[in-house]
């Protein structure tokens, strides 16, 4: 049961993901795209249909041709649209049809193993609503071929590592000698809890009292602990094992956090997660960092609304390490949320389907504030425009700054239903128009610099074609509202929102949008193409 619901969930991917990204099209109740490799035309049928392209399907997928339809099975589909990219795309590196399908059956075969979990009790305390919601993320993104694919990890390891599986481990910690230490720090607050340097300096004895502690993955220990050998060997590097309390993998699976401590860990994984090896190149260190000094240089106060910088690194110098510098590389993340009644929760989370056929958890924060008719939620979308919207628009307009404020990395935090604050996270995915960086801030060669055509196209995408699109479409799914009246209170909402970029949103015929299916298959994930769709708030006005 749970491999057939995995598999479904695939085809509503890949169909939506063509629909975006092809000349498929979707129209009285049906998606149809003509074959260039096969004969005929692809035929699904929409059950739904969405402004913004969030069409839910049927269990009938054919293929047509000469007035008959056979209907295609799943592997069929699957090979179908590998086959149909081949033919449209650019030249592709030899056998990506073939890893194609690998990695969609592999996305599938962990979807149906997270469905098969058994589900514990809703949480009560804060700190476990706000780890549930992060391990909670069954299916992953909704225009992605591969949402939950993972190569290079074993099966059995799952269980150990896996946030959908409910994840708990201790950290593995390194120490590592000042000579080939690499590290930058722009926040305050402990990096390391202070039970790990106890029982860190006891094993470390005073020969090596300045050594400096990395926190390591214990997948990624056992992955450095041969191909470090030549710098453990020479006393640079020592492994201590696993020390300190038990962390949690959060919705991003290699960032984890300890729900007691002020700073939670992005660790490099040398695992293929849906695009591209997670680890941490000295290029995305140094944008986290930066992003996090212009965050600390802003003087923007907008209630709702709040940042989790990085507040540094600590890494292995390239020189000594060598290729291995990015698998050894943390970044350092500001957790607010330690002693805290807050409990904020990851909107990816909030807005993902259950399969049970009952609404997402946000419709139920929805029904908490008040009744479930139209006017209730428009006024429910637009409290959240103002703590999310209104003040990423704001700091880009005036600082430049642009946040990847895509649902996997903003958190929501409730009351009575009600949004009250919006988290913005994971500053290495930062960009900022250098048209409006202060002077002094940043070096001149700083990596979250960009023209602002790049950096006003990342906000578009991240916050409203990703994040804002998927919002509107399960609110106008799940409630009376529906899309267009949601789209239309959108349009509102940015007629009383200052400056140039509020105004291109209502007027401009096109969002960005991802071609992650298209840039999968060819292998290019890491540079992703984009691709133009109507702009709903436009299109729902005019």
């Amino acid at each position: 049961m749970k491999e057939v619901q995995a598999r479904a969930a695939a085809r509503q991917r890949l169909l939506n993901a063509l629909v975006r990204e092809t000349d498929a099209e979707v129209a009285a109740g049906e998606l149809r795209m003509t074959l260039r490799g096969a004969h005929g035309t692809l035929v699904a049928e929409v059950c739904r249909e969405s402004e913004v392209g969030h069409h839910v399907y049927g269990d009938g997928l054919f293929r047509e041709s000469g007035g008959s339809r056979a209907r295609l099975e799943h592997d069929e589909f699957v090979a179908l649209v590998a086959e149909e990219l081949q033919r449209r795309g650019a030249p592709t590196p030899p056998g990506s049809a073939e890893r194609f399908r690998r990695q969609v059956a592999n996305s599938e075969a962990r979807s149906a193993r997270y469905l098969a979990r058994r589900a514990g009790p809703p949480p009560a305390a804060p700190t476990e609503i706000t780890r549930h919601a992060e391990q909670s993320l069954l299916l992953g993104h909704p225009f992605h071929p591969t949402p939950k694919s993972a190569e290079g990890i074993a099966d059995d390891d799952l269980e150990r590592y896996a946030p959908e599986l409910e994840a708990r481990f201790r950290l593995h910690y390194w120490a590592v000698a000042p000579e080939v230490l690499l590290e930058e720090r722009i926040g305050c607050g402990r990096w390391i809890p202070e039970r790990v340097e106890r029982e860190a300096r006891t094993l470390l004895g005073a020969a090596r009292e300045h050594f400096e502690l990395l926190p390591v993955h214990p997948w990624q220990a056992d992955y450095l602990r041969s191909r470090a050998a030549e710098l453990i060997a020479e006393g640079e590097l020592v492994p201590l094992g696993p020390l300190g309390d038990e962390v949690y993998a959060t919705s991003s699976v290699r960032t984890v956090c300890d729900p007691a401590f002020g700073t939670a860990w992005k660790l490099p994984l040398h695992v293929r997660i849906t695009n591209f090896v997670r680890n941490n190149p000295l290029e995305h260190l140094r944008r986290a960092v930066d992003a996090g000094r212009l965050v600390a240089a802003a003087d923007w106060d907008h209630d709702g609304f709040r940042v989790l910088p990085e507040t540094g690194y600590r890494a292995i110098a390239p020189g000594a390490s060598g290729e291995l510098a990015a698998d050894f590389a943390v970044l350092f993340r500001h957790n607010p949320f330690p002693g805290s009644t807050t409990a904020p929760r990851v909107l990816a989370a909030l807005l993902e389907d259950r399969l049970d056929g009952t609404p997402p958890p946000l419709i139920e924060e929805i029904a908490r504030a008040g009744p479930l008719v139209p006017e209730h939620v428009v006024e429910w979308l637009r409290c959240y425009l103002r703590i999310s919207l209104g003040p990423l628009l704001s700091v880009f307009t005036e600082q430049g700054i642009s946040f990847e404020a895509h649902v996997q990395n903003s958190l929501l935090h409730t009351e009575d239903g009600w949004p009250r604050t919006f988290y913005v996270r994971d500053m290495e995915g930062t960009s900022a128009s250098g048209e409006r960086i202060p002077a002094g801030v940043l070096p001149t060669d700083s990596p979250v610099r960009y023209d602002d055509v790049e950096a006003w196209l990342r906000l578009r995408y991240h916050f409203v074609t990703n994040h804002l699109g998927h919002l509107v479409a399960v609110l106008g799914r799940f409630t009376p509202a529906g899309e267009r009246l949601l789209w239309s209170a959108v349009h509102d909402f940015l007629a009383h929102c200052p400056g140039r970029y509020a105004e291109r949103l209502r007027r401009d015929p096109a969002l960005p949008a991802k071609a992650n299916l298209i840039s999968r298959f060819a292998e290019h994930g890491e540079s992703p193409l984009y691709v133009d769709i109507p702009n709903p708030i436009r299109e729902v006005n005019r």
